[in-house]
């Protein structure tokens, strides 16, 4: 019991504790975080990164669509191949 309540003890204390410097740490931390964010050369870089993203997701949805379109077409090729026609004297009854 004693263990139990030592520990609680502790836990409040670093609690405490940490809360008090934790805040300032975090205020200092936001505050060049902010700073940061706000700089025009940051927000040059992101801007050009956005470019960049916007024109690989561009490049990917050509890719992909022709990929798509491509399996679409051999899906359906093997899909004739495979059906019986009226031609070759095969029907089901």
């Amino acid at each position: 019991m004693k263990g139990k309540f030592l520990f609680l003890a502790g836990i409040a204390t670093g609690f405490v504790l940490g809360s008090k410097a934790g805040r300032q740490a975090y205020d200092r931390l936001s505050g060049k975080a902010h700073e940061l964010w706000g700089d025009p050369t940051t927000q040059k870089v992101i801007s050009q990164a956005e470019t960049i993203a916007r024109d690989a997701a561009s490049v990917a949805q050509t890719k992909v669509s022709d990929l798509l379109d491509r399996t679409e077409a051999s899906v359906k090729k093997e899909e004739r191949k495979a059906s019986p026609t009226a031609d070759d004297g095969s029907h089901e009854i």
